[in-house]
């Protein structure tokens, strides 16, 4: 009688939609990994370029799911459901993995058999960016595997990136997953739920490079800006002991902040009426901020009304 396979113990997840021109390296740098113990798995969200054919070059190297478009939240959702490791990684299809990705990851999860998740750094394809060589700032970086994460280092700088991090599946699960309504902050969504409820850890690598390019979605500036207001109020309304701890002076400075930056963009489209309404939801939030109202007040002006 043959015995099944045993499972491995990464499975890595990658989502993909129209990344033909960028999907090759990306696998390539999965497979060449030194940790050899894991599956790959590639979700085709309904690719209309030639994506398939990319993936048919794999084989057996891959196991490929194809479905309609529904969104990259779904999409690899469904691919954990495929899953059959204990771990769960994730890779965008249009960045690289270091080749110690799984490996220096893993290891941090065996030194700390408590931690529901792992992330790391990650490093920009091109060379330097923002003046910097990692994601991470190396300093903060030291500090935050020293010293460990606090709410106030996810809330304050988005450390956390998806494709940086080694995720327990039962406990990915039973999380609900991404949450499929967000685009682009879901991962930040997660890393809310999962610092909430489970012991996280942080390391001091890089094992990924984020490739910058026209088609990135977090370029859509207006949608990252709504979607992060709806995390910071998700968190809000899931654990008020994060905002006892982040002081509500701070939560609503972000907030605030966030829908004057949304207001700008607005404006910038000549959405007139939708920048004066994000504005006075930033006035609503710091009353006496006199910055907030001046710009509402000029936005009056320039349009001869007075409200």
């Amino acid at each position: 009688m043959m015995t099944a396979p045993l499972a491995p113990l990464i499975s890595v997840v990658i989502a993909t939609f129209n990344r033909a021109s960028f999907l090759g390296e990306t696998i390539d740098s999965v497979l060449a990994q030194s940790f050899k113990d894991f599956e790959l798995i590639v979700i085709d969200d309904g690719s209309t370029d030639h994506t398939r054919q990319i993936l048919g070059a794999y084989g057996d190297d891959v196991r490929v799911y194809h479905q309609e478009n529904h969104g990259a939240s779904a999409a690899r959702n469904f691919g954990v459901q495929q899953a059959r490791g204990e771990w769960i990684a994730f890779q965008d299809s249009d960045d690289v993995c270091a080749r110690n990705h799984l490996e220096s990851l893993y290891a941090s999860a065996q030194r700390n058999p408590a931690a529901a998740m792992v992330f790391a750094n990650g490093a920009y394809l091109r060379g330097n960016e923002h003046h910097r060589a990692s994601i991470i700032p190396a300093g903060k970086s030291r500090r935050l595997a020293a010293a460990g994460v606090t709410w106030v280092d996810l809330f304050d700088k988005s450390i956390f990136r998806l494709q940086a991090s080694l995720i327990r599946k039962d406990v990915y699960l039973s999380l609900g997953g991404l949450d499929e309504s967000f685009r682009i902050c879901h991962d930040l969504d997660l890393c809310f739920k999962l610092f909430g409820q489970y012991p996280v850890i942080y390391l001091d690598e890089i094992v990924f490079f984020y490739r910058k390019h026209g088609g990135n979605i977090t370029r859509d500036q207006e949608l990252r800006l709504t979607e992060n207001i709806r995390v910071i109020e998700k968190m809000r309304a899931a654990f008020p002991e994060a905002e006892k701890l982040l002081g509500k002076k701070r939560v609503l400075r972000r907030l605030a902040y966030r829908y004057y930056r949304l207001a700008k963009i607005r404006w910038r489209e000549r959405n007139r009426q939708g920048g004066d309404h994000a504005l006075r939801q930033a006035i609503a939030l710091r009353p006496f901020f006199v910055k907030y109202r001046f710009y509402l007040w000029r936005s009056w002006l320039s349009k001869g009304t007075c409200v």
